[in-house]
């Protein structure tokens, strides 16, 4: 973050959410804050160009930068700054600033990054395999797990092997069923857009014909299904996800069916058990189920192609800044427009 403070906007940092704080560190009593009030989850977004005409998406209104300016008060107080796309940045100058900050806001950490070059190293390198970070836990992720996990299925078939449709449909044989929305959870923490039918045929669409090279991986592949997908050892993957006992997984066996070089966390317990020591000494807290998570999404990062999860902001978060700034791209930045067409 300093270095967000250095190139952009002056930070204060605090340690402490109370209105006293705000008070007593900015020099300024109630009289001079004015407070946005937050009544629902997604109750605002900030727009900085009044002569767009865009979507509002999931939000109930929007307020302009002018409106914003034209608030006397010393002190304006946002309730919450949560969703993708809460803040819009459709000019050039504030995409380049936004492109500024995103590619400041990498976390580091000298025992998680360690790790994760070691890890990395084992998978054959940065841009030497394919990453995705897959979420199925909870909420809409888990609703659509089938979907997704299809989704990534079939575009990994397109772009790394060269199976021909009838092969496709012997090692997906449950795509129908996998195409529709889970009937056992009920999605309560937010609505999202409601599509009328996810289903569709299995299609194979190989733009570019493979090249088989030996992995660089130091891992040791399963073992190939058959003949078939032991061409296909040429495909490192590695799945970060948050999903129980992945290898297990019934929603992921299409993966490692075909993709015999698939591996998760779990296949590197000696590296993780770095992270588990790491802990709060004054409180005696463990923080490995914190910074494992993380973990997992710096490793996916390094991959020459990365796939993330529809609407999930840490999925995001990997796929705008660490994956670019890690693999030596530039970070993305798109408008709301082009975002909510890509959805």
């Amino acid at each position: 973050m300093s270095e967000i403070q250095q190139r952009t906007v002056p930070l204060l940092f605090r340690d402490s959410l109370s209105y006293q704080w705000i008070y007593t560190h900015l020099d300024v009593t109630a009289k001079d804050v004015y407070f946005f009030k937050d009544l629902m989850p997604y109750e605002y977004q900030i727009s900085d160009d009044p002569t767009t005409d865009l979507p509002l998406d999931r939000f109930n209104y929007r307020i302009d930068l002018d409106t914003l300016k034209d608030i006397e008060h010393r002190v304006l107080h946002f309730g919450s700054m949560f969703g993708s796309y809460r803040v819009l940045a459709e000019t050039p100058e504030h995409q380049q600033i936004l492109r500024d900050i995103r590619s400041s806001m990498i976390f580091r950490h000298p025992v998680l990054s360690h790790v994760t070059e070691k890890i990395v190293k084992k998978l054959g390198g940065t841009n030497q395999f394919v990453g995705m970070h897959i979420r199925v836990g909870d909420g809409i992720f888990k609703l659509r797990a089938s979907i997704h996990i299809d989704d990534i299925f079939h575009s990994l078939v397109d772009q790394f092997t060269d199976l021909t449709l009838e092969q496709v449909t012997q090692y997906d044989p449950q795509h129908d069923q996998d195409r529709l929305e889970s009937t056992d959870y009920e999605v309560v923490l937010r609505s999202m857009p409601v599509e009328v039918n996810h289903t569709k045929p299995i299609e194979v669409h190989h733009d570019t014909p493979i090249i088989l090279t030996k992995p660089k991986t130091t891992m040791h592949c399963q073992d190939p299904l058959d003949d078939v997908t032991a061409r296909f050892r040429h495909t490192v993957l590695y799945i970060a996800t948050d999903a129980p006992n992945p290898r297990h997984h019934p929603l992921l066996q299409k993966l490692f069916r075909v993709f015999p070089c698939s591996f998760v966390l779990s296949d590197f317990d000696k590296e993780v058990k770095e992270i588990q020591k790491l802990q709060v000494v004054e409180e005696n807290v463990r923080l490995d189920s914190y910074l494992i998570p993380m973990l997992d999404a710096m490793i996916a990062a390094h991959g020459h192609t990365f796939f993330s999860t529809p609407h999930s902001t840490f999925s995001h978060y990997i796929e705008r800044q660490l994956h670019p700034i890690y693999t030596g791209k530039e970070v993305q930045v798109i408008g709301l427009e082009e975002y909510l067409n890509s959805q």
